[in-house]
């Protein structure tokens, strides 16, 4: 479940979440493509919402004996559009833990050369573009700007019209592909936690992150 203690148990989620907390209260939206709860997890239900904020997950809470007697809501105030979808969601309902991709009827789409997202992600895709419209400055993390997710790349130069910095955090840079998205930006580069520590930290602290 989202709020389970035991994700803790996890590195990668402990990773995510002092990486999320080095951004702080600067940080005004996710866009991801992943179809992972890792930021779920990290930022727990009281640190995002799917753009309602105060919405209510379906199935159980964090642990068993909860059950139905306590509906788990998205709290946080930080946005997250997943334009590719969830293992947390069917068509339906946004649920509290990933079993729809172990049932196999859960809510995600592979990468496409197309230009419009499905009907099913609509919703999704225009909240990332009014997350990317509102932003200014952007981190990028592990994004590889494959020339074959068209759709994708489409949408993010088509609303990152205002963005005025970028951080490109990987370990491979594809810094080309960044400029031709957002030309007018400065593009800066840097390797993941902990190698680039000293890097992001200047980034973040040159100005507000948003």
């Amino acid at each position: 479940m989202i709020d389970e203690y035991r994700k803790y148990q996890v590195a990668g989620v402990n990773r995510a979440k002092s990486f999320f907390d080095r951004l702080g209260d600067n940080m005004s939206g996710i866009v991801t493509t992943n179809y992972d709860l890792l930021v779920e997890y990290a930022l727990g239900t009281k640190g995002f919402n799917y753009g309602v904020q105060n919405q209510t997950l379906a199935g159980r809470g964090a642990y068993p004996v909860s059950q139905w007697n306590n509906p788990i809501a998205l709290t946080g105030a930080i946005p997250l559009a997943k334009i590719h979808g969830s293992i947390s969601w069917d068509n339906n309902s946004y649920y509290t833990d990933g079993r729809r991709g172990l049932t196999g009827d859960a809510l995600i789409v592979a990468p496409t050369p197309e230009k419009r997202p499905p009907n099913s992600l609509e919703f999704h895709w225009s909240l990332s573009a009014k997350i990317l419209t509102e932003t200014t400055r952007l981190v990028v993390f592990g994004f590889a700007f494959n020339p074959y997710d068209e759709a994708v790349l489409n949408h993010l130069k088509d609303n990152g019209k205002n963005i005025e910095s970028v951080l490109l955090i990987d370990i491979a840079p594809n810094l080309s592909a960044a400029k031709h998205l957002w030309p007018k930006a400065e593009i800066n580069s840097t390797l993941p936690p902990p190698e680039g520590d000293q890097e992001i930290n200047k980034w973040i602290h040159a100005e507000h992150v948003q």
